[in-house]
């Protein structure tokens, strides 16, 4: 008997928006070897490439969501990034639980969540963000990011020698930091770390999908954030 007992995973859809937070979802579902279908969400408008009504799925109109063939939804970032990591626990991508590694991934998750993402990417990005309060949103993440910084100085991924979905997480937050005004250059190691990870597989696998979604459709309207 393996090490690992492999979840049993059926097809299941994948609801997103190119570019997007949900690119992390992305990524972890490629890294995992999901079967997934991709269903592309317009973020102003809330409406699936199906023509139906994203909030039928997701009442909040946030993406990411997984619909799983039982009727089953799983919704915020967290939740969707470790429920991929555990179908496929022989790549790594999560700590096994109840081990203090996988609270220290659930810290960063969650540090990446409201610290970089919920605090200063959304309010870049949000149409309803006042002026005042984006240009305080691009000149504020210096401590967080000297955080992060320190954690990779030694370190090629969050948790150290392995790629684990919060690394997809804070890939994405890096990736579309300098688009929002965010510039990386005062910390080389994550500048380092960006272009890096941009290399991986996956990453250029979901980015090569989603460019070309993102050109059709938001990317006329200049939106690149998180809804």
């Amino acid at each position: 008997m393996g090490r690992h007992r492999k979840p049993k995973v059926t097809a299941m859809d994948l609801y997103m928006s190119p570019l997007t937070c949900s690119l992390a979802a992305h990524v972890a579902c490629l890294e995992a070897e999901l079967p997934i279908t991709l269903r592309c969400v317009d973020r102003l408008s809330k409406r699936v490439d199906d023509g139906s009504d994203y909030r039928d799925v997701a009442p909040l109109g946030v993406v990411p969501v997984l619909a799983l063939g039982d009727g089953t939804k799983i919704t915020e970032m967290s939740a969707v990034l470790q429920w991929v990591a555990d179908r496929s626990p022989e790549k790594g991508l999560a700590p096994r639980w109840g081990s203090a590694e996988r609270y220290e991934l659930m810290a960063w998750i969650h540090f990446v969540s409201t610290e970089l993402h919920r605090k200063h990417l959304w309010m870049i990005y949000s149409a309803e963000t006042p002026p005042a309060v984006k240009e305080w949103a691009r000149l504020a993440p210096k401590a967080a990011l000297d955080l992060v910084a320190k954690r990779l100085e030694q370190r090629e991924y969050l948790m150290g020698e392995t790629f684990t979905v919060a690394d997809a997480y804070l890939f994405w937050v890096l990736f579309v930091a300098p688009n929002g005004g965010i510039e990386l250059e005062p910390w080389p190691v994550l500048e380092r770390y960006v272009a890096r990870l941009h290399e991986r597989p996956s990453i250029k696998a979901a980015l090569a999908i989603e460019f070309p979604m993102f050109k059709r459709g938001s990317g006329e309207r200049g939106a690149t954030a998180s809804t």
